[in-house]
């Protein structure tokens, strides 16, 4: 099977490679005439494309008989039953993805990330829609569209007050863009209310390279300020009245208090209630309440308490019967699987792993199964597929723990489709049978001009956290003229936010990047995701710190191979990986000669209430900790070279971050290198620009680093 694909797939290579060999045209400034540019230069667009590979995303027929999937410029459809393949058609074009730069793309006006979307949703049944208009909520009948029923009338920008319409720390942090939802029977309409008269006004500039600039007011709550005040709101259509949900039990609007935050409301599947989120400030303890539009009131359905640290939950999944539901935990230290009904009743754990479930990918109850990925391959960085029996009974993985697997399962759960890989494996697509046996290849990745060009596989290696806690991983990719003998100048990416990956186990081709003559590496730290809550807590209150620290160890733990060379390492990030870029050179000089900081966060008391509380605590109660998490405060220890990025129109991390920073650094007698985005959001610096500075850092003048 898989060779009948291969050779088409060979026949689009030869094409593909008279496409993407064309040179690009000669960089301007200095970056052209240093050292590793012209095989950057030849071998950039080729290695993206140096591999053809084996992944396909295949559409399931109702009847689980056959499959669809797009391979080597065609459709194709797969049929069970006697693994027939033939090819039905071209591919369709690709659709133009949403802006989404890289990183370190060019530099490009990046739009507000749905800061202020308005809503515009349809009722279920199609007879009526909701819009948001100036801040107020409209509904519109299908049968009289000329005639719209205002339903609000407080909103406004002026007011201050969102009907609707996401808040900004609600649209950052809980990912609320358009809170509007119609009930199952499309006869009542919930939203939320947003009072923002109390929250500090950030005025952030735009136009700046137009003769005429302008600004506009954002509603942004800093660490220790007011946050707005969020409410629940349902419409009766047939009544024609407002109710307002008592989503504090009657209380006033405290810190301590649950519901300071509000968010993620859904209907339950008979309309009777409506699902929230409700949490205190510090997010100490998160519920899952249910509100009744009747009564107005709310009832604790599932709590989630982690008094020591912060508390996370995600959304709940149904069964049919509309009332009973998959509840995911970290109660158990990693995050486990919990059979609910909505009358708060815990019938049974269905999960209890020492590792952290990811998802749940589907629900038969007709055999009384649960579908889900964990992460219990032979890393935590490996996802398999598992199934567990509705009573928590007959739990097995079906999937290879030696890779990473993304999985596509038959609407009648007897069949799997499987992309295996890992950072050194090639992505290949199986068929699997219920029991994990596997039935079929169906597709195999093309390496033919990944060998020609001579890339280096990226290698996964491992390393005690600074504490001496934790086993932690990194990542290398070398340049493919790497001789192990010689030593490289290396470039460490960074991001360190907590709960994110920065590692993966699934395959790339190196970052061109490493054609310059540098080895680029990644790094775990103890602020990673998917290893459970007790190494997770203990970076609370210590950002800055613990993930700094353990960047730091990860270098120092290179140290011992022969091509490292010690005296010549970069580091560069974007957003909170700039200020770890910053801080990583400040606290750790002997071991980082030159950073790239795009965006970074200067002092957590200058960035929004629901991110900095959450690990760091009010401010005004530990000024150390986010002393010891700002740049500012360690501006003074800077001693190689530093360029910092920002852009002028960044709404989430501000410039006025950057420009503390710049001016703390001044005031220290710092030598530093700025660059700055016009009209630019949050963004970095141009990839080109970053390479000059360092190519100029570590390879032409890497011993006229400034000692302070």
């Amino acid at each position: 099977m898989a060779k009948r694909l291969s050779s088409h797939l060979r026949s689009l290579i030869l094409i593909g490679l008279t496409l993407v060999a064309t040179p690009l045209a000669r960089a301007q400034g200095r970056i052209g005439s240093m050292p590793g540019y012209d095989r950057w230069e030849r071998l950039s667009p080729l290695i993206p494309e140096s591999f053809k590979t084996g992944a396909i995303s295949p559409t399931w027929s109702q009847d689980s008989r056959s499959f669809d999937f797009s391979a080597a410029g065609a459709r194709w459809r797969y049929r069970i039953a006697g693994g027939r393949l033939s090819r039905i058609g071209d591919e369709s074009p690709a659709r133009t993805p949403a802006l989404t730069p890289s990183p370190l793309a060019p530099e490009k006006l990046v739009l507000a990330r749905g800061r202020g979307t308005e809503a515009d949703v349809p009722s279920p049944d199609g007879s009526h829609r909701a819009y948001t208009k100036d801040y107020n909520l409209w509904i519109e009948s299908k049968t009289d569209p000329d005639a719209p029923v205002r339903i609000t009338n407080d909103g406004g920008e002026s007011a201050r007050i969102r009907h609707g319409v996401g808040s900004y720390v609600y649209l950052e942090e809980f990912g609320v863009v358009s809170p509007v939802w119609w009930s199952p029977d499309s006869r009542k309409l919930a939203w939320m209310r947003y009072d923002e008269a109390g929250v500090d006004s950030y005025n952030l500039t735009l136009d700046q390279a137009q003769t005429l600039n302008r600004t506009i007011p954002q509603a942004y709550p800093h660490a220790g300020g007011k946050n707005p005040v969020a409410d629940l709101l349902v419409y009766d259509l047939d009544e024609k009245t407002t109710t307002v949900m008592d989503v504090r039990s009657g209380a006033a609007p405290t810190d301590a208090g649950l519901g300071h935050y509000v968010w993620a409301a859904q209907w339950t599947a008979d309309g009777r209630e409506i699902l929230v989120r409700r949490a205190d400030r510090l997010q100490k303890t998160i519920e899952l309440a249910a509100c009744s539009p009747r009564t107005a009131v709310c009832r604790t359905v599932v709590r989630e308490a982690r008094p020591q640290t912060w508390a996370s939950v995600s959304a709940p999944t149904f069964l049919d019967d509309g009332l009973r539901f998959i509840w995911a935990s970290e109660a158990s230290d990693h995050r486990n699987l919990y059979l609910r009904h909505l009358d708060g009743e815990l019938i049974t754990p269905l999960t209890r792993h020492a590792f952290d479930v990811i998802d749940v990918l589907r629900v038969d109850e007709k055999k009384g199964y649960v579908w889900y990925t964990a992460r219990s391959g032979d890393t935590y960085l490996k996802a398999q597929l598992h199934r567990v029996r509705l009573d928590g009974t007959g739990d097995v993985r079906l999937t290879d723990p030696s890779l990473h697997h993304r999985v596509f399962i038959s609407p009648n759960g007897r069949y799997v489709v499987a992309v295996s890989q890992s950072h050194n494996k090639p992505p290949v697509s199986v068929l699997l049978n219920d029991r994990g046996d596997i039935l079929d290849t169906l597709s195999l990745s093309d390496m033919a001009d990944y060998q020609r060009l001579e890339l280096k596989p990226s290698e996964l290696f491992t390393f005690l956290s600074a504490d001496g806690s934790t086993e932690l991983y990194g990542l290398i990719q070398y340049p493919s003229n790497f001789d192990p003998k010689k030593r490289y100048p290396v470039l460490l990416n960074v991001y360190g936010g907590p709960g994110s990956n920065s590692l993966s186990e699934t395959f790339t081709t190196p970052t061109p990047l490493t054609e310059f003559g540098f080895v680029v590496v990644r790094l775990d730290a103890r602020t990673a995701g998917g290893r459970g809550r007790r190494i997770l807590d203990t970076v609370y209150k210590k950002l800055g710190v613990a993930e700094v620290d353990d960047f730091a160890a990860g270098l120092k733990a290179l140290r011992a191979r022969d091509w490292f060379d010690p005296d010549r390492v970069g580091v560069y990030g974007v957003s909170y990986g700039g200020t770890i870029a910053a801080l990583l050179m400040m606290k750790h000089p002997d071991l980082v000669q030159a950073a790239v900081s795009n965006s970074p966060v200067a002092d957590y008391r200058l960035y929004d209430t629901a991110y900095s509380e959450r690990y760091l605590g009010l401010p005004e109660e530990n000024a150390s900790v986010y002393n010891q998490a700002s740049p500012l405060r360690f501006a003074d220890a800077l001693r190689g070279r530093l360029m910092i990025y920002f852009g002028t129109a960044d709404d989430n991390v501000h410039p006025k971050n950057a420009l503390q920073l710049i001016n703390q650094l001044r005031a220290e007698g710092k030598s530093f290198e700025v660059q700055v985005g016009p009209d630019r959001g949050h963004t970095a610096v141009d990839q080109m620009r970053m390479m000059e500075f360092f190519i100029e850092s570590l390879v032409i003048n890497p011993s006229l680093s400034p000692k302070g």
